[in-house]
């Protein structure tokens, strides 16, 4: 009996000896993408300065994006939302801005016919799981403008930008609080806003500014984006920034992705110099092929659609909401009722999506049908005139 036992203890120890230990990687579970692809006859074939735009490799290359953004460590999960019947649907940040427990879908004013796709995009995020709160204070602001692609986040509270068509002074002062009263003001003040004055041509603050790691900007070595990291670095001086600036025509996409620090970047592979800068200052540089898009003076932080869906503190960030600040470490949004949510939540994180929300459980099981795309029509010439597609004034 002995000599069996040991000879069992002998098998379990040598088996235990033979598989590999695994590597441990962190994951941010709770960050995911979403993006669309509007349909390749949408797509422009031509540049605004002559240049000639292959669309299907322009469809390649916006896709192979998120497939390199799978193997990084910026998101957990890529999700591609259904395609709409017009070329703007590309452009997924514009309508939308989450920085932890808050989302802030932006002012239709200018984009009504964009409405079901907003609509359809918070179905989307329910779906797949979003436990924050969506706050219309931007759409309820009489004739404000917005965008999301002039809203960044960083560790310590929001950066926006203002002054443009994009996104007026009406929106930045619904934000800050400055004609509400002083219960209302602390309330709002507790999002964490700092404003960025732009100028009218400067290109949205997302694209001339990045966050990454936990105290790095990375910058367009542009005019517009000196002033906007100026500006920025003053408005939280308490923060020693380390501020990285790249060529002006190089797309990257980076973005805060909560708990844990990520430092990698995805970068245009077109531009060798700045993927040598940022790696020089502790960056991970991905690159990817950019060439059509960027024709278009498309960046990558205007087609992907960032979502943190389960982590998050009371407010929307702010100084002492950051990792500098240790006590709000322990007390997250889903803190607050965890014995009601224990069946929900696990150590602060949700186990499963919304369950009211079969839109996604519709998508994913292939139920719903392809969207149908009508082509442009062609009239016929009135009579006794030579036509076109649209009759000219005689």
């Amino acid at each position: 009996m002995r000599q069996c036992a040991f000879s069992n203890m002998r098998r379990a120890v040598s088996a235990v000896s033979e598989t590999h230990s695994k590597v441990f990687i962190s994951k941010r579970k709770y960050v995911n993408a979403l993006f669309r692809i509007p349909p390749e006859q949408m797509i422009p074939t031509h540049s605004p300065s002559g240049e000639e735009i292959d669309g299907e490799l322009f469809v390649k290359q916006v896709r192979g994006m998120f497939d390199m953004l799978k193997t990084t460590q910026l998101v957990e999960q890529v999700h591609e939302m259904k395609c709409c019947p017009y070329y703007a649907c590309l452009f997924t940040n514009e309508i939308m801005f989450q920085h932890h427990s808050l989302i802030m879908p932006m002012p239709k004013y200018g984009r009504e016919n964009r409405s079901a796709e907003m609509s359809e995009t918070i179905r989307y995020m329910r779906g797949l799981g979003t436990t924050a709160d969506f706050n219309h204070v931007l759409q309820d602001v009489p004739g404000g403008r917005a965008d999301g692609n002039d809203f960044v986040s960083t560790t310590h509270g929001i950066y926006m930008g203002y002054g443009t068509s994009r996104t007026n002074s009406l929106c930045k002062e619904a934000l800050l609080g400055d004609h509400a009263d002083d219960t209302e003001k602390q309330k709002i003040q507790a999002i964490g806003v700092f404003p960025i004055k732009m100028d009218e041509d400067s290109p949205p603050l997302a694209v001339t500014m990045s966050f990454a790691g936990q105290r790095t900007l990375i910058v367009h070595d542009t005019v517009h984006g000196k002033k906007a990291v100026d500006q920025a670095v003053k408005a939280i001086g308490k923060v020693n920034w380390q501020v990285i600036k790249i060529e002006p025509g190089c797309h990257i996409l980076s973005h805060l992705c909560g708990v844990n620090y990520v430092y990698d970047v995805v970068v245009d592979e077109d531009f060798p110099e700045s993927m040598e800068r940022l790696g020089e200052c502790g960056l991970n540089p991905f690159p990817i092929p950019w060439s059509e898009p960027r024709k278009l003076g498309i960046s990558m932080r205007e087609v992907c659609l960032i979502a943190r869906f389960a982590r998050g503190g009371i407010s929307g960030g702010g100084y002492w909401d950051s990792a500098f600040h240790k006590s709000t470490g322990t007390y997250n949004y889903n803190s607050k009722k965890s014995a009601s949510n224990k069946k929900l939540y696990a150590s602060g994180y949700r186990v499963k999506g919304d369950t009211g929300a079969p839109f996604f459980a519709q998508m994913t099981a292939g139920e719903l049908e392809d969207l149908v795309i009508q082509p442009p029509p062609r009239y016929r010439p009135p009579m006794h005139r030579k036509g076109g597609i649209v009759p000219k004034d005689e």
